[in-house]
């Protein structure tokens, strides 16, 4: 095929580069990699952004007329921009409709089609649509890019539009258009559409935000299966990785003698798509030249069929490659293995079940049981917990060899991992406890009670699953019989560390008997004994301190996980005793937001006024309140914390007030509030930080644009404590609605520009945090694994707002089994599935600069919204 030279494109007049879907080194579409598929979905397609440009100017309304292009200056046009972004949506769809008109200031026009596409708005469709008729091709491309925003069928009526200006497009808009038409599902275009897509330039196409957009599937959806599958022996490598891709998608039996042909293409991206293909039909005939193309595989090469079972069939494809492990060389055996079972951990798949059952059933090694059954575990399937309960009872020294599996001998953490999921799953199905406890009770509660001290993920089991025959142990353990440490003692000892988890659960678990437990043990502390941080750094007080903190932590945490408002004095008592420990206090802060009430909370934004005194100690337990009305939202209650955002107040306290406004609750009368220090440079950030977490998409909107104006240092601090401020995800979070306004807020703040560059570090940021839920997190904190199950229930719902809201957190999660799972299965969940599928494993390259992950306890009046 010959090679097409780069077109160099014309400067614009600003100096920017040109519109959507250009690669930024000015080059054009042409290249000599043969359509570039080969680096398709399993290698994301990375394209440095090149969107400046996109509304890099707008237009300067004038009395009586409009200035022309050639009278606008750069300023006034970024002017214009700005000014228009600070408008409500309902005052700037107007001004962005009358730029879409203005067929005469072309970067007007397409700023005017960006914006109206982003916001779906379908006054501006019909002006898109005609902007396909404009002389300037840069502004064809805007318009025919904008289009993918609106999708099919609310974009159909532009087809004809689009047909006709395929016709006389050049190199900088056919791509756009052509990708246009293949997105709309238009047949009589595939011709050109894949002429287009010979030469690479489908590959390169972007959204309006940056982000890939080709997509096989779209490309395979202009017309019959049929049709494609004649192109299986072109001599393009790309077209004939597009035919395997596509028909394994497919998984049609009567595609097989085609997709086994391809299974041996000579190329391993075309035989990898195969490959996925092949074991989507998993039929006998279909199976044998699978394995058999594993088999034969060099280790490069295996890697990448696992991954394209991976990505292409998901965690059944991965079980069933089991079958292809060589076993002559034990350790060969061993790493082939281990290679499949950490990709089917980090593709958590749901349809794997029944697979990972049967494996169970039939495999003879312990360690790949258990490992098994923990992938079950994952997914969520209660039918891990037989193979769990029995791992429990087995101990690593005498379950494995020492010459034959030295490595499982080295640790208990199977048996640690095991605990912890059963927790999960009793969490998970409740009506289910009682099979639950009948299964692993006895395995639990035997390693638990086997050990000179109990792991935490033991009593967390015995709390999840109700296990009330374990009480009087767990009453042993939150309150020991060991005498409490005295001041001058050197050795910690371990009961004390213990104590802090079991009152903790024993909390969760409400025994009436341990109320008082949990009482007394806020009142430990000797009259005269000084805990706090500093008192410890002393000779002779750090043992007692340590155990003091354990039980204050402790305590706090088990009424937390009781949530009864009677404990609120208790908390509140020993928050304000300044010589308690502050890390104690603080925990007691956290959880003083889960027993109150809603009247409750409002004494609390009372207690944050009163300790108003600047002494580093006053300041603390102010800083503490602010954690409580953070942990429980009450709008009514956190309205009376906007006067908290002043100059006058110590930085952190002032953050952790903004913080408490957002995650408490926002009324519209706040957010105006808020809008209005956005103006002042003193408190900028902290209202703008309160917005970002608690505000509505367009106020948040209107606030990145503000920092146009604002020194870039600015904005870099507003990412430090926005990053700061999630490290605790709570069920309740999840269920009012609040993670789900996380991410709709950031990407709100991603199609905002700030000297012309996109913000998306608000969705970076966030999509990060949530990556740290892997693990308990302290009282009422969601873990991934319950996650993931509660949002897969979700998306099948009947509830639209729940499905989409879903949808969105499971890509913002990562998670690639249950999106597969969902765009496999017919329903109203699979578009939007596939959609949230395509972006996550052709994410946009960024580079965008983050602040460092770190865990933010609290120091005294720091930021306490912080990982537990």
């Amino acid at each position: 095929m010959p090679v097409l030279h780069a077109a160099k494109w014309p400067p614009d007049d600003d100096g920017l580069p040109p519109g959507p879907g250009f690669p930024s080194d000015g080059g054009g579409y042409g290249g000599g990699d043969d359509g570039n598929f080969k680096k398709g979905r399993f290698k994301p397609i990375y394209v440095i952004l090149a969107l400046a440009a996109v509304g890099a100017a707008a237009a300067i309304f004038i009395v009586g007329g409009t200035k022309s292009a050639e009278q606008l200056s750069p300023k006034q046009i970024a002017d214009e921009k700005k000014n228009t972004a600070l408008m409500p949506m309902a005052e700037a769809l107007p001004k962005w409709r009358a730029w879409a008109k203005q067929d005469d200031v072309p970067k007007l026009q397409e700023e005017g089609f960006t914006q109206l596409a982003w916001a779906k708005d379908q006054e501006g469709l019909p002006l898109i649509i005609k902007g396909l008729e404009s002389a300037d091709h840069r502004v064809r491309g805007t318009a025919a890019t904008a289009l993918l925003e609106y999708g099919s069928p609310a974009a159909d009526s532009a087809k004809p539009a689009l047909l006709k200006a395929l016709q006389d497009a050049n190199e900088s808009d056919r791509p756009q258009i052509a990708w246009a038409l293949a997105s709309l599902h238009e047949p009589t275009a595939f011709d050109e559409v894949m002429k287009a897509y010979r030469l690479g330039h489908l590959a390169k196409v972007q959204r309006l935000d940056g982000n890939p957009s080709f997509d096989p599937e779209m490309l395979a959806s202009m017309v019959p299966l049929d049709k494609l599958a004649t192109l299986a022996g072109d001599e393009s490598e790309s077209v004939r990785q597009l035919v395997a891709t596509v028909l394994s998608r497919n998984a049609d039996p009567k595609w097989t003698d085609a997709l086994v042909k391809l299974v041996s293409d000579k190329s391993v991206e075309v035989a990898r798509e195969a490959a996925v293909g092949l074991g989507k039909i998993a039929n006998e005939k279909a199976m044998q030249p699978l394995l058999g193309a594993l088999a034969k595989a060099d280790k490069d090469s295996r890697q990448k069929f696992l991954e394209a079972l991976r990505d292409g069939v998901g965690g059944r494809g991965l079980v069933l490659a089991l079958k292809s492990v060589d076993s002559s060389k034990r350790d060969t055996e061993k790493f082939q293995t281990k290679l499949i079972f950490d990709m089917l951990k980090g593709l958590e798949d749901p349809r794997s079940g029944d697979l990972l059952v049967e494996y169970i059933a039939r495999t003879q090694n312990p360690h790949w049981k258990t490992e098994a059954a923990l992938r079950l575990a994952e997914i969520g399937d209660i039918r891990a917990v037989p193979t769990l309960g029995w791992r429990m009872k087995q101990d690593p020294l005498t379950l494995y060899s020492k010459d034959l599996d030295p490595e499982y001998r080295m640790d208990d953490n199977e048996r640690v991992v095991s605990a912890r999921m059963l927790a999960d799953l009793a969490v998970l199905y409740p009506d289910k406890r009682p099979e639950i406890r009948q299964e692993a009770y006895d395995g639990v509660y035997h390693w638990i009670a086997d050990k000179p001290q109990p792991h935490a993920n033991g009593l967390r089991f015995m709390a999840a699953a109700d296990a009330k025959e374990a009480l009087p142990k767990m009453r042993g353990w939150a309150n020991p019989s060991t005498p409490f440490p005295k001041e001058g003692q050197q050795e910690f000892p371990p009961v004390w560390a213990t104590a802090q988890s079991a009152l903790r659960y024993i909390g969760w678990m409400q025994d009436p008997q341990a109320w008082p437990m949990l009482e007394n043990q806020l009142r430990r502390r000797p009259e005269k004994v000084d805990a706090t941080m500093e008192a410890l750094l002393q000779g002779g007080m750090a043992v007692m301190g340590m155990s003091l903190r354990a039980v204050g932590v402790g305590a706090a945490h088990g009424f937390a996980q009781w949530g009864d408002s009677k404990a609120y004095p208790n908390l509140v008592k020993y928050i304000e005793d300044k010589q308690n420990n502050e890390q104690s206090r603080i925990e007691a802060c956290f959880s003083l937001g889960w027993v109150a009430t809603d009247e409750q909370m409002k004494e609390v934004v009372k207690k944050v006024h009163e300790f108003d005194k600047p002494d580093p100690k006053t300041q603390l337990i102010r800083g503490c309140f602010l954690e409580t009305l953070i942990r429980h939202p009450a709008p009514e209650a956190t309205a009376g914390l906007v006067d908290l955002i002043n100059d006058k107040l110590d930085l952190e306290v002032r953050h952790q007030a903004a913080r408490a406004i957002g995650f408490g609750g926002m009324t519209p009368a706040i957010q105006t509030q808020l809008f209005e220090k956005l103006k002042d440079p003193s408190v900028r950030n902290d209202a703008a930080l309160a917005l970002l977490v608690g505000g509505d998409e367009d106020t948040v909107r209107r606030t990145i644009a503000t920092f146009n104006d604002v020194d870039p240092a600015g904005l870099e601090e507003l990412k430090v404590i926005y990053n700061q401020s999630f490290g605790y995800w709570s069920d309740k979070n999840y269920e009012s609605g609040d993670v789900a306004r996380w991410i709709k807020n950031a990407h709100a703040a991603s199609r905002v520009r700030v000297r012309d560059a996109l913000q998306d570090w608000p969705k970076l940021i966030l999509s990060r945090a949530i990556q740290g839920i892997d693990y308990d997190n302290g009282p009422h904190s969601i873990t991934r694994v319950q996650m993931r199950v509660r949002l897969d229930r979700d998306a099948r719902g009947a509830d639209d707002k729940k499905r989409a809201n879903a949808i969105a957190m499971l890509k913002f999660m990562g998670e690639k089994g249950v999106l597969m799972a969902l765009k496999s299965e017919q329903g109203a969940w699979q578009e939007p599935a596939r959609q949230a599928f395509f972006e996550l494993m052709n994410p946009k390259l960024t580079v965008e600069a983050l602040p460092e992950t770190k865990d933010a306890k609290a120091s005294a009046g720091g930021n306490i919204a912080s990982p537990r």
